[in-house]
């Protein structure tokens, strides 16, 4: 009985961290008192997500409540993320497809990077969660000649442009696959990190049903923070992101977890490997 209450506590916990970050997107700026009643919480609960949130680097804490971070977008709409990098995303996504046979049957994960697979695929059985990979797809392929596509259950999110939710847990228990394909919303020395405790599950499901799992990155992923922890890099096979001094530690915690680092050049990032 104790387990469960606590259980609920830690899911509320997280339910109303996410509910402020993603309310933080359209109002800026957010004090105790306006969040103490927006999700019915006491001022002191409120106070500590705050601090967690500030601790965490996804928010700045100002006095009597909490202002958004500028530089750091959580859960930023599918179609603004797609604009992002877009030739770095375009060549990370066409790096992939290499470790990709056409006899092969592939998972993928949504996301703006991941979705560029799709102008790159030309064979093979793909599942996915990410309605837009169909669409170009079915450009590419008009009499229906390309891959094989299969497209999960679930609620669409209109923010994330994916199928997300129990139906796309249910509908993933009966398939197993050659190849996993995701980018996460972060990584760190650890591993794979989010702000969505929903995606990072999704994420790790999808990955965890595939023989060889491979994650996409650009060089924006590194200096992201979130509570959430999805796979660690112990469980990951090959890492596709651009070369950046910055993310040399990170790079190496995931090299020394046995994770294969494969960089793609952009003619418009000036930094090389050495």
């Amino acid at each position: 009985m104790l387990f469960c209450i606590l259980r609920r506590r830690i899911a509320m916990k997280k339910e109303r961290i996410q509910q402020i970050l993603n309310d933080l997107q359209c109002l800026r700026v957010l004090s105790t008192v306006q969040a103490a009643e927006r999700y019915n919480a006491s001022r002191a609960t409120i106070r500590r997500s705050f601090n967690e949130l500030a601790a965490s680097g996804l928010a700045l804490r100002t006095h009597g409540g909490i202002r958004f971070l500028e530089q750091e977008v959580p859960s930023v709409p599918y179609g603004l993320r797609e604009e992002w990098n877009i030739k770095e995303k375009k060549a990370i996504a066409q790096e992939a497809v290499k470790y990709i046979r056409d006899s092969h049957s592939v998972m993928i994960y949504g996301g703006s990077t991941t979705g560029h697979l799709g102008f790159y695929l030309t064979q093979g059985r793909i599942i996915t969660n990410l309605p837009d990979l169909c669409r170009i797809l079915r450009m590419r392929f008009p009499t229906g000649d390309g891959p094989q596509v299969i497209l999960t259950g679930g609620e669409f999110d209109f923010r994330t442009g994916n199928l997300e939710g129990p139906a796309l847990r249910r509908s993933l228990e009966n398939y197993e696959c050659d190849v996993g394909v995701a980018s996460a919303y972060g990584v760190d020395e650890t591993g794979l990190i989010d702000i969505s405790d929903e995606c990072s599950e999704q994420i790790a499901l999808m990955l965890g049903k595939s023989s060889l799992r491979i994650i996409l990155a650009d060089h924006s992923k590194f200096k992201r923070k979130g509570f959430c922890r999805s796979l660690p890099w112990n469980r990951i096979h090959i890492l596709i992101t651009t070369f950046d001094p910055e993310n040399h530690a990170v790079i190496r915690s995931a090299q020394s977890q046995g994770v294969k680092v494969v960089f793609v050049s952009v003619p418009d990032r000036n930094h090389s490997p050495r």
